[in-house]
């Protein structure tokens, strides 16, 4: 078991580009497939990982761990999931800069950057689902419908603070399913 989430993750770590919401849908499909956690217990790992400080790839990785085999776990998911990182940045930055301007590396990072936002709305799109907002098993569909749009209207129109974003919408779970 521990092997396996160190094994996971570590192919997790080389494979995903674009950041951690972009991995999100990737980390889902092992963590379903391995049996460590059920779909809404992922879909909560993933709001408890955004909401707290770090990367939400590497507290995702915590997390999953820690359900799957406590601290032992968490430890092995985690060190799978930055390692890779580790690796690659060391080569990338030893060439990067160098090859940054080349039309080709250009090319190909331009052509990343739509398939990464494909990811993330994809990951965005998921978590609606197995929140049940969008087949109307959620409790409060309308409220956390709502909540979503005034928040996103204030991140957009206000630039508000992404904590403000997180600490009002607890608030207004709080009044809203108390």
């Amino acid at each position: 078991m521990i092997w396996d989430l160190f094994w996971t993750f570590f192919k997790l770590g080389f494979v995903s580009f674009g950041g951690g919401y972009a991995m999100i849908p990737l980390i889902e499909h092992e963590v379903l497939q391995h049996g460590w956690m059920t779909a809404i217990e992922f879909t909560d790992a993933v709001t408890m990982a955004g909401m707290a400080p770090g990367s939400v790839a590497m507290n995702s990785a915590v997390y999953v761990g820690f359900a799957a085999s406590g601290w032992i776990g968490s430890a092995a998911a985690s060190i799978g999931i930055v390692l890779p990182s580790i690796i690659l940045m060391f080569l990338v930055a030893t060439l990067f800069y160098r090859m940054y301007h080349n039309h080709w590396v250009q090319a190909a990072l331009d052509g990343m950057k739509p398939a990464v936002m494909a990811l993330i709305a994809y990951a965005a799109f998921n978590m609606a689902v197995h929140s049940g907002l969008l087949n109307g098993y959620a409790r409060y569909t309308w409220f956390s419908i709502g909540i979503f749009a005034v928040m996103l209207f204030a991140l957009i129109r206000w630039k508000l603070h992404p904590i403000a974003v997180i600490l009002l919408s607890g608030i207004a779970g709080i009044i809203l399913y108390v």
